[in-house]
């Protein structure tokens, strides 16, 4: 059985402290580098979805907790949006996001190791942002994420790069928050997915650079350390906005690359 690296508990306290986010501000509209990842997303989920019929297809965020992209996926796909979570907090805060942006949505308190059985095979797409990477053995999560899909259904999967810069950066800055990821790169993921049974359509680094994607999360705030890490954080992420200013001047991206990528995104489809 894979562990969880993270836990339960580490999830519910982490949401609590945060303040609700607006969906709204997910949502990859307006200029400006404050929504330049977004918009990236949005240009990449509509060439993924590009052929297939989205209208009222049926969609599952697995670790969906505090989402702001199941609004996004109803109302710009116009998928029928559910999500899964083990983390009650995390899934009352999703239920309020849906319930501000408008937008209805199942949210499910479960375990996607033990789900209700009527999500089972039920689902064209699944997706996940920042989950896989939390299990000791990847090949047995992404299998449980396949059991929601329907034949010939699609998913998502997409982790944060540990392999490269970004998580040196998460390993020298806050070590607790890496120590709960299973560090992984485009080939392991890929062939995580293909152990589970399902056919990769592509699996590559996502982006040039977002040092965003590192935070403090365990570290006394205003402490000493704190401190000299956030303000160490600050220019790598100033950094990283000027990248993205380029390429939007150029009108176009730097090339995404192990090194330097934030993310890692895995597109697959289960057999028929």
């Amino acid at each position: 059985m894979s562990m969880d690296k993270a836990g339960k508990e580490f999830w519910d306290a982490s949401w609590a402290a945060k303040r609700l986010p607006d969906a709204v501000e997910a949502l990859p509209h307006g200029g400006g580098g404050a929504d330049y990842v977004q918009r990236r997303f949005d240009r990449f989920f509509h060439q993924i979805f590009s052929g297939i019929e989205t209208e009222h297809a049926k969609l599952l965020e697995i670790g969906c907790a505090r989402s702001l992209w199941l609004p996004y996926f109803a109302r710009e796909f116009g998928f029928e949006v559910a999500g899964i979570d083990y983390s009650e907090t995390g899934c009352e805060q999703e239920r309020e996001i849906l319930a501000r942006a408008e937008v209805e949505g199942e949210i499910h308190c479960a375990d996607f190791f033990q789900p209700p059985s009527h999500l089972l095979s039920s689902f064209d797409v699944v997706v996940s942002f920042g989950v896989a990477e939390h299990f000791t053995n990847t090949t047995e999560c992404i299998k449980a994420f396949s059991g929601f899909l329907k034949p010939n259904g699609l998913m998502l999967t997409s982790i944060p790069n540990l392999k490269g810069l970004p998580g040196r950066l998460v390993k020298a800055l806050n070590r607790p928050v890496y120590d709960i990821h299973v560090p992984l790169d485009a080939e392991a993921l890929a062939q995580a997915h293909r152990q589970a049974g399902l056919t990769v359509i592509a699996c590559d680094n996502f982006m040039s650079s977002n040092f965003g994607v590192c935070n403090l999360d365990g570290i006394p705030t205003r402490s000493a350390e704190w401190l000299a890490k956030k303000s160490v954080l600050a220019l790598l992420v100033r950094l990283s906005r000027l990248a993205w200013f380029v390429e939007e001047r150029r009108g176009e991206e730097f090339k995404a690359n192990p090194l330097t990528s934030p993310y890692i995104n895995c597109v697959a489809r289960k057999q028929g």
